[in-house]
């Protein structure tokens, strides 16, 4: 690494860099565009941002700040108090844009606080890039970012701004599983995080050991319409269950039903007949009054509440089968007994 970065960096450690921080070193190709994070403490949500190029001190010349100008050239900065972090961003850049940057907050009364960063401009590509430094992943999901290396002599690290880094082929970066996959025949280095949550939102950057490029990643909530067929889905399956259990308790009554019908009926007939299925049966079942019988009937008197049964077949042709129960036949015996004393008399 340059010794005069080095000593940069000694400095901005001298001067607060632990209170903010950011990449040490970003390539960019001529022509191109990036955008810069840099990470601040809670307590100074409500200071000045500032932006500057030069050496640190008074030779640093600012060139956008968060109260004014908030906007020179190609140069824009803008501060999200919320997640505590100011972003730079410089388009169309060129080679004499190349050079060291002092990303700071002012702290009056006192050294102002900030971080160096070393902006390098080349003709050919960086040796460090990606295709986009804006990505969007879903919450509950996953999102995948690919960075693209040249010659390196360190590891890839993947890192959270403000919080640490991952290496190797999988990990875990803020308790969010990470799966690495570095093709070093293609040198793509691919980082994919599981199990998006909204906190997971920030930026992130790839780093090859020198150099770094920064990506922001925003977790959103599912569309609606992508969470319309799941609900509707759901839906019908409980609709589905609460018809299934509508007809299985109409079944259980109904038998209950029908049991209860057959305690209540014990001298029931059970006919069964062998005629075609076109022809036409009649089935009746009627209460007799018991009959007054003289003292001197040798008939038996029927019991009392009986219940009797009559049927009548009407066919041309065929034959009927019927099969009536002890009870059935005592009954008819009884009728019959109480007819022919009735004749008698």
């Amino acid at each position: 690494m340059d010794p005069l970065m080095l000593l940069f960096l000694l400095i901005a450690g001298l001067t607060g860099a632990d209170s903010l921080s950011s990449v040490r070193w970003v390539t960019v190709q001529s022509g191109g565009s990036v955008t810069i994070p840099c990470l601040y403490e809670d307590r100074y949500k409500n200071h000045v941002k500032n932006w500057c190029k030069g050496d640190y001190g008074q030779s640093c010349t600012s060139i956008v700040r968060t109260d004014s100008p908030q906007k020179k050239g190609d140069m824009s900065i803008r501060d999200d108090p919320e997640q505590r972090v100011f972003t730079v961003t410089m388009n169309n850049l060129r080679t004499g844009d190349s050079g060291h940057y002092w990303c700071s907050v002012e702290n009056s009364g006192d050294l102002d606080v900030g971080a160096w960063v070393t902006l390098s401009i080349t003709d050919g590509s960086p040796e460090l890039l990606v295709d986009k430094q804006e990505v969007t992943g879903v919450e509950g999901d996953s999102v995948s970012v690919q960075c693209r290396y040249g010659d390196r002599s360190s590891e890839m690290k993947w890192c959270k701004i403000g919080g640490s880094c991952v290496s190797g082929d999988s990990g875990s970066l803020d308790g969010r599983p990470v799966e690495i996959r570095d093709d070093r025949v293609n040198k793509v280095f691919s980082v994919t995080m599981w199990g998006l949550e909204r906190k997971d939102t920030g930026w992130y950057w790839c780093d090859d050991g020198d150099q770094q490029i920064p990506v922001h990643i925003t977790v959103s909530q599912p569309s609606p319409l992508v969470q319309l067929p799941l609900y509707v889905g759901l839906g019908l399956l409980v609709l589905l269950l609460i018809i299934i259990f509508i007809i299985m308790t109409w079944k259980v009554l109904d038998k209950h039903k029908k049991k209860l019908a057959r305690n209540q009926n014990p001298g029931w007939s059970e006919f069964k007949s062998s005629l075609e299925p076109d022809a036409d049966v009649i089935y009746s079942s009627i209460d007799l009054p018991v009959p007054e019988m003289s003292s001197t009937s040798s008939a038996a008197t029927p019991a009392n509440n009986e219940v009797y049964s009559l049927i009548t077949l009407k066919h041309s042709e065929g034959a009927a089968t019927w099969r009536c129960s002890s009870t059935c036949g005592d009954l008819l015996l009884r009728m019959r007994s109480v007819r022919d004393s009735q004749i008698l008399q």
